[in-house]
């Protein structure tokens, strides 16, 4: 009776322990690896190189980034990751850059098929849901206000996040699995760190959404009213002139006279 009752303690402990995950843990404790996905984490772990920046230059660069985006500390992402993340594409990384300072990188790589997301405001250093509101979007808010009186921008910390179930999806430098991925990228083997890069990128998808998916009025993947968006800060979204662009041209090289944005 006693061991039975020891058994039944610990099964009720493993479960309260999975109840607690995340759907983004979840999902990474649900994976079954496949030999594509280890060969691509391979590639990627055994290409990888360490980035030193050097800040004592003999000639000070002309554009100097003032300071890195702090809020990016939290997420478990930049523990490989660069900051600012997106690099790739010399045309729109600027663009996609900008957008890390006010959504987790979950809210647009993690993305299940079979789940509904549910994206609210939170304080990415605590993980407290924050109250929708007007000025959480930093633009103005009509266009008869003054500049002395327009919004002005709020810190990076508070960032449009996915939940599901009142849990955020996304995986935090704080988590335990976070740590134990870091311990392991320092001291693991090699085959270590390739199995645990490719856990935790095969429930994400590497190519975020394109911009039509947020900036869509008719079919947008965030619901702007409920994040606290007033009519005039929606439509300034759905109708951003630069996501239009990258809607419209696709290729690298494509180009626009900046005199159409500032109209």
């Amino acid at each position: 009776m006693y061991y039975r009752l020891v058994i039944i303690g610990l099964l009720s402990a493993m479960s309260s322990v999975v109840m607690a995950e995340n759907l983004y843990l979840q999902a990474i404790n649900e994976v079954v690896l496949t030999e594509q996905q280890l060969v691509k984490s391979q590639e990627k772990v055994e290409a990888h190189e360490d980035i030193e920046v050097k800040q004592a230059l003999a000639m000070p660069p002309f554009h100097k980034r003032g300071k890195l985006n702090t809020s990016l500390e939290y997420t478990a992402c930049t523990n490989c990751h660069l900051d600012p993340p997106h690099t790739k594409s010399q045309r729109s990384r600027t663009f996609m850059n900008m957008h890390s300072q006010f959504i987790t990188c979950e809210s647009c790589h993690f993305r299940p098929k079979d789940k509904t997301l549910d994206y609210q405001w939170e304080d990415v250093r605590d993980g407290k849901r924050i109250k929708a509101k007007t000025k959480l979007f930093r633009q103005v808010t009509s266009l008869e206000e003054k500049p002395e009186e327009r919004v002005k921008a709020l810190h990076s910390y508070y960032k449009i996040t996915p939940f599901y179930q009142g849990e955020a999806a996304v995986l935090r430098k704080s988590s335990e699995f976070s740590k134990e991925s870091q311990r392991l990228w320092e001291e693991g083997t090699t085959d270590e760190k390739i199995k645990r890069r490719a856990l935790i990128h095969a429930p994400l998808s590497e190519k975020g959404p394109e911009c039509s998916a947020c900036h869509d009025k008719e079919d947008s993947l965030l619901d702007l009213t409920e994040l606290g968006a007033n009519s005039y800060q929606a439509n300034k979204i759905y109708n951003n002139m630069i996501a239009q662009f990258f809607g419209r041209y696709k290729e690298e090289d494509s180009r626009i006279r900046i005199m159409r944005i500032l109209k």
